[in-house]
């Protein structure tokens, strides 16, 4: 599941939570402008779930993007 979550819980910079079950979490930093997205941090998660995860936040850049500027401003 991924999910951004918005103010006072979140801070900068732009970055959205993978998670699978309670306990694997990746931590995707959205990048911006000419910035590429990047894993930022690991919970958990074995290497070859982080590609995935990292895969589908490719994928749904631009509205998980979108999703943190409606949040963040």
């Amino acid at each position: 599941m991924v999910r951004v979550y918005g103010p006072p819980r979140e801070h900068q910079p732009p970055h959205c939570h993978v998670e699978r079950g309670l306990e694997e979490v990746v931590i995707i930093r959205l990048g911006t402008g000419p910035e590429s997205p990047g894993v930022w941090a690991v919970y958990g998660m074995q290497d070859r779930d982080v590609v995935r995860a990292f895969r589908i936040v490719e994928q749904h850049l631009e509205r998980i993007r979108q999703t943190w500027r409606e949040l963040h401003g």
